[in-house]
């Protein structure tokens, strides 16, 4: 028997054995991307180097054969960063998406090609599950989302992108309309108790994920009623309110509590929170009002508290002849609102150019097509009474300068350009800022913005005090606020556990980036060009004289046939893909050796596989993986150096290569270069 030491641990093997299977047998765990069980060692991608004590080399574990005396080290800082340049070499010239750009583009990561693709299928419950699991509120943010993902989508390169927010939308629809609502999985009760203060998207979406770990939560709010910004500053004719509460509802069902018109400061302090809860997660969005800095500003009614007003059923006295100050979807929002309240002539003044308006442009063109008209490179001067009582509003016009702080063309006014108009009502759409008087006063650090946290865990100066959405970043967008509440719920979950509060950590992803001529003709050659599904709408001469809902809906049938569309661009082994889960545990950066990569090929010639020689690291476990099974033409590692990928003898096709080994191939290869389809069609491993 060999005698050897590995980290400390002595043991005694067969002879033969090599240093990888020795420490296996002690449950030391050395990673390896290249070793298959019961095929000949390739030592090819040397993540499983060891230090051997004696030797100045560092040496592959899965080849070297154990020896009499030997001491190794398996885990020490030269072995660690001899395998994250190794990762990282790898990672260099390993050309996919990790994942698909529609889900780097979606601030909360939502799985959306699993999703999609039980869409695809016609799994709506299963579809809502994931949409829940990530957004928590599908149907709500399917509505309002500014969908971020879309426009990421490789569809865009030719033609319209996937439909994905229509899509999760009718997920969640599907789901709000069954017998049997998807509720998720609660753990163990814990004992614990966290006070969320705000119960908008960021402070809902906490709750969610804090009850389904079995602690306790609470939820106070200013306000009658939750939902916080979606419930008040958005009208019913984008979002229905009881499509809101029934997803509200879940967090009801789950055990969560709601303390109603309850405001810190007024009725309870920080203090108070953290004496009588084991965490607190400040939620509160950003809830002061940005003026338009000009003289006579006060006269502009805010478009927050219009469009509050206006949920709430008691809207304001506005008259025919209205101007809306601002060029987001809140300024849209509420010249649309206008409209529906009677307004005769509605115009929405912005200071630049529609090219830099933030708002969706599909919702400038609705508001449009309802009779709003738009101006742009005009800013507000002053603001006065008119003797007959109207408003009288001073404008300059503007040309566009350098940019600003936001990275925009900085409006500039033009000498001697005023112009007068008059209205019966101004409403200032300007935006939100958060009120840091409590908090400041609370102790809490604080940024330009509101609430300074550690962007990686959402936890403030104040121990055990967690804060995200609005309140953190200023006035943003909800998905972002139900991505931070989402974070929040992991830290503060780790944080109640006593474990290191570190958040939720992302896997390393690499990303192709842009694709030139001749890969994006790879890229397409098997996709199917077909058009957008277009999304029913109310008539024109009734969503004006009304809050109805202007967007119908999908059908089931048109959400199964836009699912199609989808083009499965990540990798669709991304969630066990063993170089990404190495390349994350030892922090490698793919980007630390970028350069110029080989160009992306896609093979789907085979009817159970697809093959993107991209991805192959050259391990050689599909070669013998075919030569295994003795049938076929089988694979061969072809050409030298940078040139060298696996291939097909004499140029021939995968399926004379693998008329047997394919499902074999696919399972041993370690990066996706091989991947199973399934009816005839590559898809996720999230979902099969």
């Amino acid at each position: 028997m060999i005698r050897l030491t590995i980290d400390g641990c002595p043991i005694s093997v067969e002879p033969g054995s090599t240093i990888l299977e020795a420490a296996d047998r002690l449950e030391i765990r050395i990673p390896t991307l290249c070793h298959i069980a019961g095929f000949e060692k390739s030592a090819s991608c040397f993540l499983c180097a060891v230090q051997i004590e004696g030797q100045a080399r560092l040496s592959p574990s899965c080849a070297m054969p154990a020896a009499d005396g030997m001491v190794v080290h398996t885990n020490s800082d030269e072995v660690r960063a001899a395998r994250k340049t190794a990762l990282e070499l790898l990672l260099s010239d390993h050309v996919g998406d990790c994942i698909g750009p529609c889900r780097t583009g979606c601030p909360a990561r939502l799985d959306i090609p699993g999703f999609v693709t039980l869409v695809a299928r016609g799994d709506f419950r299963r579809s809502a599950e994931i949409g829940s699991d990530f957004l928590t509120l599908p149907a709500a943010l399917g509505r309002i989302c500014p969908r971020l993902c879309e426009q990421r989508c490789h569809r865009c390169e030719k033609g319209e992108p996937l439909s994905v927010g229509n899509l999760h939308r009718l997920a969640g629809d599907r789901d709000i309309a069954s017998e049997a609502r998807y509720l998720p999985r609660k753990e163990k009760a814990t004992g614990k108790s966290v006070a969320i203060v705000g119960s908008g998207p960021a402070g809902l979406a906490a709750a969610y994920h804090l009850l389904r770990r079995g602690h306790a939560a609470v939820l106070f709010d200013r306000h009658p009623e939750p939902g916080g910004m979606l419930r008040f500053g958005i009208p019913a004719f984008r979002l229905p309110r009881n499509l809101l509460a029934e997803e509200i509802a879940v967090i009801r069902l789950l055990g969560g509590e709601f303390r109603m018109q309850k405001s810190l400061g007024r009725d309870f302090t920080l203090d108070d929170l953290r004496h009588d809860f084991d965490a607190v997660f400040l939620a509160i969005g950003a809830q002061g009002l940005r003026g338009l800095d000009c003289p006579g500003e006060e006269l502009a009614m805010s478009a927050i508290q219009f469009l509050e007003k206006v949920a709430v059923g008691r809207p304001p006295e506005i008259g025919d002849d209205v101007v809306i100050l601002g060029g987001g979807n809140t300024a849209m929002d509420a010249a649309r609102s206008a409209v529906r309240l009677g307004a005769k002539n509605v115009r929405v003044l912005y200071r630049r150019t529609r090219r830099e308006m933030p708002c969706l442009m599909a919702e400038v063109e609705a508001a449009e097509a309802e009779g709003v008209q738009l101006e742009t490179l005009v800013a507000p001067e002053r603001l006065d009474r008119a003797p007959d009582g109207r408003l009288r509003l001073i404008t300059m016009r503007m040309e566009l300068g350098p940019p600003d702080e936001s990275g925009r063309p900085r409006p500039v006014p033009v000498p001697g350009s005023e112009v007068p108009r008059e209205a019966n009502c101004v409403i200032a759409a300007i935006g939100q800022i958060v009120e840091t008087g409590e908090l400041d006063a609370a102790g809490l650090a604080l940024s330009q913005r509101g609430v300074k946290v550690n962007p990686g865990t959402l936890a403030t100066n104040v121990e055990g005090v967690f804060a995200g959405g609005d309140v953190v970043t200023g006035a943003d967008l909800a998905v972002r606020a139900v991505a931070a509440g989402r974070l929040a719920a992991v830290s503060i979950d780790q944080y109640l556990d006593g474990r290191p509060v570190q958040g939720n950590p992302e896997m390393v992803s690499v990303v192709m980036g842009k694709l030139n001529e001749q890969e994006l003709a790879e890229f397409f050659r098997e996709i199917e060009e077909a058009p957008r599904a277009p999304m029913p709408e109310l008539p024109l001469e009734e969503r004006v004289t009304s809050f109805a809902e202007v967007a119908l809906g999908l059908s089931d049938d048109a959400a199964i046939e836009e699912a199609g569309r989808c083009m499965n661009c990540g990798c669709w082994k991304a969630s066990v893909c063993s170089l990404r889960q190495y390349a994350t545990e030892y922090g490698a950066d793919p980007l630390r050796f970028a350069g110029s990569r080989r160009s992306f090929r896609r093979d789907s010639s085979h009817p159970e596989i697809v093959y993107e020689p991209g991805k192959c690291i050259l391990c050689g476990a599909c070669v013998k993986a075919a030569a295994e099974s003795g049938s076929g033409m089988g694979l061969a590692i072809v050409g030298r150096g940078f040139d060298a990928s696996v291939a097909v003898p004499l140029r021939g096709t995968l399926i004379e290569a693998l008329p047997k080994a394919a499902r074999r191939v696919a399972e041993v290869c370690p990066t996706g270069a091989f991947s199973l389809k399934e009816n005839g069609k590559a898809v996720c491993s999230q979902v099969r």
